[in-house]
């Protein structure tokens, strides 16, 4: 998701320089704790290792995305005397307490993708904003279909205590293929990880794609799957959360579900109603398309940015 970010910022005409952590891990600080990508706590950039960078680039916006990266304190300071320094969370509200927190009053402004958290991080003088959520339509796109990967239904996901036992029910239901690591152990049989050209092909080839809002620690979220995924051409099932409808209508753009009862009907209706089903999926992708993408959000980010550092 960092590197679609990036992309779409990319393709507003932004000039815009990559600096991968995973290409430079000399360039992080984790104390006496293995890195973990801020799971457990706060991951420092080493300035002395980026200062050079950032004096030849002069940027006027550095953004620290994901991963529990912040510079230190002092050092923060001194690069928001010559730039705005943006900080994202992509992984609250599950980080909040161990990484986030410690490091969100450091920023100019710290977008978080979990909207109620902004308050909690305004009440430790942070600056906050919500991340609104997008995906980059020039990855995720229709390819042609498989058919070794057509299925009823699809899973992308991890097997977190509230999915197994609707995934266990719609492999029972339908020709459902699973992907993602540690399925096996809870009986499903699992297809391994995928990306790239074959998750796109997956998307291409099923019939149905299953997004489930719980993070690994409990919290609902509006996930990057329900704007990737129609953006890729899948007609998209998710759970009912009122924060969906503030980006797709239920029964028009996606489909709904509070239950596994429901979730079950809803999609042998969408599969024994081949076109009503195609209606759907066709105008979650428009809708996608027209107000979802990195393109069109990084401009609200930037005007969020805008107001925070002045």
């Amino acid at each position: 998701m960092v590197k679609q970010m990036m992309l779409g910022l990319r393709s507003t005409g932004a000039e815009v320089v990559e600096y991968s952590t995973d290409a430079h891990r000399e360039a992080l600080d984790t104390g006496d704790r293995p890195y973990d990508r801020g799971t457990s706590g706060p991951v420092w950039l080493r300035h002395e290792h980026l200062a050079p960078a950032i004096e030849r680039l002069r940027p006027n916006l550095v953004v620290c995305n994901a991963g529990g990266l912040s510079f230190r304190p002092e050092d923060a300071r001194r690069l928001r005397e010559r730039a705005c320094l943006a900080g994202i969370a992509l992984s609250d509200p599950d980080v909040f307490e161990p990484t986030t927190r410690h490091i969100a009053a450091h920023f100019d402004v710290f977008l978080t993708n979990a909207p109620a958290c902004v308050p909690r991080y305004e009440a430790l003088g942070a600056r906050a904003a919500v991340l609104p959520v997008a995906t980059n339509d020039a990855y995720f796109h229709p390819v042609p279909p498989r058919p070794e990967m057509a299925c009823e239904v699809l899973v992308v996901a991890r097997p977190h205590p509230d999915r197994i036992a609707p995934v266990k029910a719609l492999v029972r239901a339908f020709d459902t293929h699973v992907y993602g690591e540690g399925w096996d152990e809870h009986g499903v049989p699992g297809r391994g990880l995928i990306h790239g050209d074959d998750l796109l092909a997956a998307l291409s080839s099923t019939r149905v794609a299953v997004v489930f809002f719980l993070t690994g620690a409990g919290h609902a979220l509006v996930k990057v799957g329900l704007f990737d995924f129609p953006a890729a051409g899948a007609l998209v099932a998710t759970n009912h959360f009122p924060e969906v409808e503030a980006y797709m209508a239920y029964g028009k753009e996606l489909i709904g579900f509070g239950s596994t009862e429901e979730l079950l009907s809803k999609i042998r209706h969408y599969l024994d109603h081949p076109e009503e089903a195609e209606r759907v999926r066709a105008a979650g992708r428009a809708r996608v398309l027209r107000d979802h993408t990195w393109r069109t959000a990084w401009p609200r980010v930037l005007d969020v940015l805008r107001t925070g550092a002045s």
